[in-house]
């Protein structure tokens, strides 16, 4: 006989509960470390959006007066500002919840038109 969803709920509850019991006599369970080394993320762009990101970054070059401003820095900042709090550095009152607003409203429609 076929277990149903709920029988197999309760079982996968029941296990999980189990994992997070340390057996008898171990050691207890340390907590994770943070993760120290940089995380590495690649995106692949059509070659116009690239040659608009290089194209930003060397107007950013000069009008900072320096060689070269790097398009993962950019991208890097974007996050931060996107997914800043309130008690942020990067937080603006009313930039950051209208770029998160207009970033999660072209996500929606990105997700519409797969």
């Amino acid at each position: 006989m076929a277990e149903s969803a709920k029988q197999r709920e309760e079982r996968m509850a029941r296990a999980a509960t189990n994992r997070m019991r340390p057996a008898e006599g171990s050691p207890p369970r340390r907590s994770t470390a943070q993760r120290t080394q940089k995380a590495r993320m690649t995106v692949d762009m059509p070659p116009a959006l690239r040659r608009r990101l290089k194209s930003w970054t060397g107007y950013a070059a000069t009008e900072l007066d320096v060689m070269e401003v790097a398009g993962a820095e950019v991208v890097r900042i974007l996050i931060e500002m996107l997914t800043a709090t309130r008690e942020d550095p990067a937080w603006d009152d009313q930039m950051t919840p209208q770029l998160a607003r207009r970033v999660l409203g072209e996500v929606a429609q990105r997700i519409e038109e797969r």
